[in-house]
């Protein structure tokens, strides 16, 4: 009883303009609206109705351009309207566009076999050069992806993008209409999980050429070859995704329609869920005790996500003096942290590479346990470390330094926010203040280094610790930080070459730790165990923790 008034009061709080556009979950798909008239357990599709899920996201989804797409909510959503090459179905990688596809001897060359009769949503064959295409656009200078990084694997990729040779001697051909063959600058026994990335999607030529920027902004300004088409976005708001009859294995979708709806309060979002008006959505954190796990089917699922504060370190800024950034590092209370904003419900991080990645030939952090730094403050240490940066960056005190926490404008980041000001104001005696933007702005200056320090995190690509690590190269395309370290370019240059998966592990790990003991180059802070609200009637719901939040693709709403 206390849950449900509990969620009548938030509803009550929430505004009219919440109440728009998707149907009431698994209804017949006639009248949008709240839901009122829906059954009391949630939503199942009714006799002849609407098969239709809806999940919130609480920021709009920044872009549905698959080489434009640099976080996982644009992810998420173009794995269900793109057929890439292959398919990431929780850890196991299948055909997906490619019905085979070889490998050579020496693990450079991958030759992908397209399947008879794919067809794009208006009509048009899919062809071999739709992904050549679209894996050229990715890593031209000109186009200009922040997600570039990623296409470094292919031959010539970082000459490519750095504008050394044309984009025509990336290693990536069409052999004839149906065969993408795709060869490396090294050997990566993963790679057949990246081809599942959107990154390394297709891309129509004539569509790119005519809308130019506004590609994919908008529904009809794309064509789409996955097992939903988008059909309608109404940005900062919802976007739906519909079945799309003309995928391959459309025999295998259940669902009639996708809909992501933007709900930028947690909280709201719980009251929505528990008015019907849609079947997922996240439980914030200090609402988590009220929900027993498996009560209301409600589900504890590790994202994968590894957050951290990241650190400008670019000439000029003040975390570009490393005392300072170890200093930040042990006046750091994560396990108070946790409580505070998480309520115990994630896990406190120490390190930055993700524990679950695979290693040689068990889990990374089995292979490599590592705590460099500790779960509370440690004050004797930071203030040892305090006082060189005030020495060092001239000031008189600690009361000195300023700088400014970017985050995003939701109410969980404020208070991420606000904990850590209290922390580092009371543990170090520094000022923070804090500047809240909306998510595509906190991205936009992440990459153009306009912030002091800022709460971000990353979801790996594929299972290796190299996903972690490739992003702090020094000339790196996603190194957002300015991190420079020769040491540990040279680490990971070596990593990709040496065969020996054990000798390669030590490699990374060895760059691990000469980024977190020498350098201090981020501050570790969470792991990501996020608890969803989930319709029970929801069949094949799946979660993973590489490269993407939710699969839909062949879920289904029991009757």
């Amino acid at each position: 009883m206390k849950k449900r008034l509990l969620a009548a009061f938030l509803a009550m709080a929430m505004t009219a303009a919440m109440v728009t556009g998707c149907s009431t979950p698994g209804s017949g798909g006639g009248d949008s609206g709240s839901g009122s008239g829906s059954d009391s357990d949630g939503g199942s599709a009714e006799s002849g109705g609407t098969k239709r899920i809806t999940y919130t996201l609480r920021e709009d989804v920044p872009s549905m351009d698959p080489q434009n797409s640099n976080s996982i909510g644009s992810a998420s959503a173009n794995i269900h309207v793109l057929a890439c090459l292959t398919r990431n179905k929780e850890g196991e990688v299948v055909g997906d566009a490619a019905e085979t596809w070889e490998v050579s001897d020496d693990g450079l060359v991958y030759t992908f076999h397209l399947r008879d009769g794919l067809k794009w949503s208006d009509g048009e064959d899919v062809k071999a050069e739709d992904y050549v295409y679209g894996m050229q656009r990715l890593m031209d200078p000109d186009f200009a992806a922040d997600y570039a990084f990623i296409g470094y694997i292919l031959k010539n990729g970082t000459a490519v993008n750095n504008g050394e040779v044309p984009v025509e001697e990336l290693g990536v051909k069409a052999l004839d209409d149906k065969t993408v063959e795709i060869t490396l600058e090294h050997p990566a026994v993963y790679f057949d999980a990246m081809a599942s990335m959107c990154a390394f999607g297709p891309a129509r030529k004539d569509l790119v050429e005519k809308y130019g920027a506004e590609y994919a902004a908008d529904p009809e300004k794309a064509a789409y070859n996955g097992p939903f088409v988008m059909s309608e976005w109404k940005h900062g708001d919802e976007l739906i995704m519909t079945k799309n009859p003309d995928y391959w294995d459309a025999d295998s979708i259940k669902l009639d329609e996708i809909c992501i709806k933007t709900v930028l309060d947690a909280k709201t979002g719980v009251a929505m869920f528990e008015q019907n008006e849609v079947d997922i959505t996240i439980v914030p954190s200090d609402m988590v005790p009220q929900y027993a796990e498996g009560e209301l089917n409600t589900e504890a699922y590790f994202t994968g996500a590894d957050d951290y504060i990241m650190l400008n370190q670019t000439e000029g800024k003040a975390f570009a003096n490393k005392n300072l950034r170890f200093a930040m590092n042990f006046g750091l209370n994560r396990k108070e942290y946790n409580t505070l904003v998480n309520y115990d419900t994630y896990v406190p991080a120490q390190r930055l590479v993700l524990p679950n990645v695979t290693s040689a030939d068990t889990t990374y952090g089995e292979a490599y346990p590592y705590e460099p730094f500790p779960l509370e403050n440690d004050d004797a240490k930071a203030k040892e470390y305090l006082d060189k940066a005030v020495k060092e960056l001239g000031v008189s005190s600690p009361a000195d330094i300023q700088v400014t926490l970017l985050t995003t404008d939701t109410e969980n980041a404020k208070k991420q926010a606000e904990v850590l000001k209290e922390q580092y104001e009371k543990n170090l005696g520094i000022k923070v203040e804090i500047e809240q933007v909306t998510y595509k702005e906190r991205l936009q200056r992440e990459q153009d280094l306009d912030y002091d320090m800022v709460v971000t995190g990353w979801v790996p690509d594929y299972s290796d610790a190299y996903s972690y690590l490739e992003l702090w190269i020094s000339d790196g395309q996603y190194n957002h930080s300015g991190y420079n370290n020769p040491k540990y370019d040279e680490y990971l240059e070596k990593s990709t070459t040496e065969t020996d998966a054990k000798t390669r592990q030590d490699l990374l790990f060895a760059a691990e730790k000469l980024f977190l003991e020498e350098d201090a180059a981020l501050v570790p802070l969470q792991l990501r165990q996020d608890t969803y609200l989930v319709n029970p009637k929801i069949e094949n719901f799946n979660v993973y923790f590489v490269g993407y939040d939710f699969n839909l693709v062949y879920a289904d709403l029991a009757e």
